[in-house]
């Protein structure tokens, strides 16, 4: 019995410490099943001290950096991961020139926030606002930590990239151990316990960069041209993956009183368990199939697909069984007035893990263009839906504009599959062919 216990702990190491594409899944997953636990112990504890719409404030104050940093970010990240791998020779000139371009995007993005913000939170205090608008000197922190990030996929530093994700939630999580101890925790001082830990880790991670790129501004300008042409292409993929939920999130904060917004973010918050499987995908698919023929891009993409929307859909049919002992354990009889709306969202997660797991097919392959407009179409249609549906059922009617939204953008990526990649479009139940796969991949590492 030793000796087996023993064999499973250093078969489970080496799948840590590998750099294949399985290794690289079990190691994101454990990371992000990690940041998952941490975050659920972060919103336990301001949800319990703050409330519902003290809870609702800090949601609305915090998301602003992530947002405008992510939505005005050109497509960066993944232009440079597609062309860290497609010109693996120029890779110094490649991360020079995403340096350079963070740099531009970093005080855009600031600028824009510290105009638009006033407009976005008229629900809320001045004071609320105003704090708000001076977190956008943490902009810079998102922009380098994505670029950083990226650097690191596409190095196969899979191990680095993992740290990048989970360091600064375990940092939060003890700055807010020490502000509830002492009394100290309110709205603002608990968004500055998520954004703090960013400037010890961005030093950290410029040096490891340090030990793969050389970071000169000189004669980057090819490689500054690249990076926009892929970008702006991938913009829209990019921006519909990285902030589906932030939209969604913004939205809310537009139409809902902070103690609905309370409800909502702890609803959302949970809804990234569901999540944590289809974006580990996400984050070894790209990499891996970046520049590959479109037949093997097509074929990982099909599979990634239909092995994590299998696994999500029974964490959510798990999750929406146990939903109101969870809540009421974790945050209090305050928040059992969440469990319609977390229901919608759980079902809206797993489709929309999908759907962005299906998009990197396009991403791969450099072809994003189409798919983007496509996709960004569905998007969009989340707003109306928002502002007819919410007035007329409250919290459920924006659970149900946010699916209605991520339905349209799953069948509209699915179709695209025969008329932009010219193949069958992938079919998304299990098959025989995958449970093979999962057993050699995956079972036999332990």
């Amino acid at each position: 019995m030793r000796n087996l216990i023993s064999t499973w702990v250093q078969r489970g190491t080496r799948s840590l410490r590998g750099r294949d594409g399985t290794a690289a899944i079990v190691q994101t997953l454990a990371a992000r099943a990690l940041i998952i636990v941490v975050n659920i112990a972060t919103g336990t504890i301001t949800a319990r001290i703050l409330g519902p719409a003290g809870r609702g404030e800090q949601a609305a104050m915090a998301i602003w950096p992530q947002f405008f940093a992510y939505s005005l970010s050109l497509g960066l990240p993944s232009a440079l991961l597609y062309t860290l791998k497609r010109y693996p020779q120029e890779r110094s000139q490649t991360f020079s020139a995403a340096v350079f371009l963070g740099m531009f995007i970093s005080v855009f993005s600031g600028v824009i926030g510290v105009i638009t913000i006033p407009f976005l939170m008229q629900k809320y205090p001045s004071e609320a606002i105003h704090l708000s608008q001076g977190l956008m000197v943490a902009v810079p922190l998102v922009v380098f930590t994505e670029v950083l990030r990226s650097a690191m996929e596409a190095s196969d530093e899979f191990v680095i990239a993992n740290q990048i994700r989970y360091l600064p939630p375990l940092s939060t999580l003890a700055l807010l151990i020490v502000l509830a101890v002492t009394k100290q925790l309110t709205p603002f001082t608990a968004v500055l316990s998520y954004w703090l830990p960013g400037i010890p880790m961005l030093v950290w991670m410029i040096a490891c960069a340090k030990r793969f790129f050389t970071i000169r501004f000189t004669q980057i300008q090819h490689s500054i041209q690249r990076l926009v042409h892929y970008g702006f292409r991938a913009y829209g993929i990019d921006l519909i993956s990285a902030l589906a939920g932030q939209i969604q999130q913004v939205l809310a904060i537009s139409v809902l009183a902070p103690a609905a917004m309370g409800l909502y973010a702890i609803a959302f918050s949970l809804c990234q368990l569901l999540y944590v499987v289809q974006s580990s995908f996400v984050t070894v698919l790209f990499p891996k199939a970046a520049a590959r023929p479109v037949s093997e891009v097509v074929e990982l993409t099909s599979r990634a697909a239909r092995i994590s929307g299998m696994l999500a859909i029974l964490m959510a049919i798990s999750m929406m069984a146990l939903a109101p002992g969870v809540l009421h354990l974790l945050y209090g009889e305050a928040y059992l007035a969440a469990i319609p709306i977390f229901r919608v969202l759980a079902i809206e997660t797993v489709l929309g893990g999908t759907a962005i797991i299906l998009s990197q097919a396009f991403m791969a392959t450099d072809r994003p263009g189409i798919v983007t407009l496509i996709q960004g179409i569905g998007l969009m249609l989340g707003a109306p839906l928002i502002l007819i549906l919410t007035p007329m059922f409250g919290l459920l009617g924006m659970g149900l504009a946010l699916l209605g939204s991520t339905m349209i953008r799953l069948v509209s990526v699915w179709i695209c599959y025969p008329v932009v990649l010219k193949m069958p479009p992938p079919g998304l139940w299990l098959t025989h062919q995958d449970l093979k796969f999962i057993q050699q991949k995956f079972l036999s590492r332990f």
